[in-house]
């Protein structure tokens, strides 16, 4: 079954919560959906921001998980709402939620729409797992990925190597061919 996309101006930022701003919105008008929400990580946070230095900050804080998810579920199921059926929808999350984050939104997506868990390495080791501590590091974020139908617009982006890279890490050159290669277990 193929819906009809209804178009919206894209040259325009809309400001508020997004549950507010996304029911003003037609459903499936939206190609690609990225969001990245609080990670329901129990901090707070405060930066200063732009030349002037003002003062931003949000709480992340909610009472449960269960409250957690279920601050996040309206705004995903609008976000679903808006969503082209050749659309793509990206929640980026961290291990404090991620599990129930998928077990939410493929209740919301349907099961058969998740595409992908992309794993985002932030960082090879982390202060968090000092001696002593219960855990191991805590290095990545959590992708998810969703397309209502099966056409969705998706593209590979390759890039060369630049040739610091491939001298640093491909030392190895065969010498019939000229290719670079690593050694690996």
């Amino acid at each position: 079954m193929t819906r009809r996309s209804a178009l919206i101006d894209t040259r325009v930022i809309y400001c508020g919560d997004c549950l507010d701003q996304l029911a003003a919105l037609p459903n499936h008008c939206v190609d690609l959906i990225y969001i990245d929400p609080p990670f329901n990580s129990n901090r707070n946070y405060e930066v200063f921001w732009g030349e002037t230095k003002e003062k931003r900050s949000f709480e992340d804080r909610h009472a449960s998980t269960q409250a957690y998810i279920e601050f996040m579920r309206p705004r995903c199921v609008q976000l679903a709402r808006v969503l082209k059926e050749t659309g793509s929808f990206y929640y980026h999350c961290d291990w404090h939620a991620s599990h129930y984050v998928k077990v939410m939104l493929d209740q919301i997506f349907g099961e058969n729409s998740f595409v992908n868990e992309i794993i985002w390495k932030r960082q090879s080791a982390h202060s968090d797992a000092k001696q002593g501590s219960k855990h191991l590091g805590r290095v990545h974020d959590t992708i998810l990925l969703y397309a209502p139908g099966e056409d969705y617009y998706f593209k590979h982006l390759y890039k060369p190597y630049e040739d610091e890279y491939l001298e640093k890490f491909y030392r190895h050159v065969e010498p019939e061919t000229g290719r670079r290669y690593q050694l690996g277990d």
